[in-house]
């Protein structure tokens, strides 16, 4: 019987680990669902933020799904236990792990590029059982990878704060450019 969620889980999961593994150079394909657009922006503010830490592990070229294993556990099964942001941040260690440094000899590069895709189908498979078998009791609580879209759009938007802010500085922009447009006439 066809699992709907598993299948949107490994198809998200493929779309981003895609995306991280391909050649340096090579131009980003498009997102192939909202949550994959949604994730490869909240993985780049995790990696921005995590710039100095995250290179480190890119070395561990041959334990990366072994890496990615005790980090699942240590996100996700420890206190306070998942959240969307650890779902996230997991998904961003692996996918930063499948990272292609520039080759300087072919020889290099097929054999690296065996690893990458093999280790790539190895990923989407430990995250799919990750999401799809211990943790999906609270991803679907929390409204599956719709609510992980929803949780993190709304992060993304300006509070009102913010956008009463800009509006003033618009405003008086406006003023200012009216006041010396009225001067130089």
């Amino acid at each position: 019987m066809v699992d709907p969620f598993r299948e949107r889980t490994a198809r998200l999961l493929m779309d981003y680990l895609e995306f991280c593994a391909r050649e340096p150079g090579t131009p980003a394909p498009a997102p192939s669902t909202p949550e994959a657009a949604v994730l490869r922006h909240v993985a780049a503010r995790i990696q921005e933020a995590n710039r100095n830490v995250l290179p480190l592990y890119r070395r561990c070229r041959r334990h990366r799904v072994e890496l990615v294993a005790r980090m699942a556990q240590r996100l996700l099964d420890e206190d306070p236990g998942p959240s969307w942001g650890r779902v996230a941040s997991l998904v961003t260690f692996a996918g930063s792990l499948l990272e292609r440094p520039p080759q300087t000899t072919r020889r290099q590069e097929k054999r690296d590029d065996d690893g990458v895709s093999r280790d790539c189908r190895l990923l989407v498979a430990l995250l799919c059982a990750q999401f799809c078998e211990r943790h999906r009791a609270w991803l679907m609580a929390n409204g599956g990878w719709d609510g992980f879209c929803l949780f993190f759009s709304q992060s993304f938007q300006p509070s009102w704060e913010r956008q009463l802010v800009w509006f003033f500085l618009a405003y008086w922009t406006a003023i200012i450019i009216i006041y010396f447009w009225i001067k130089l006439l």
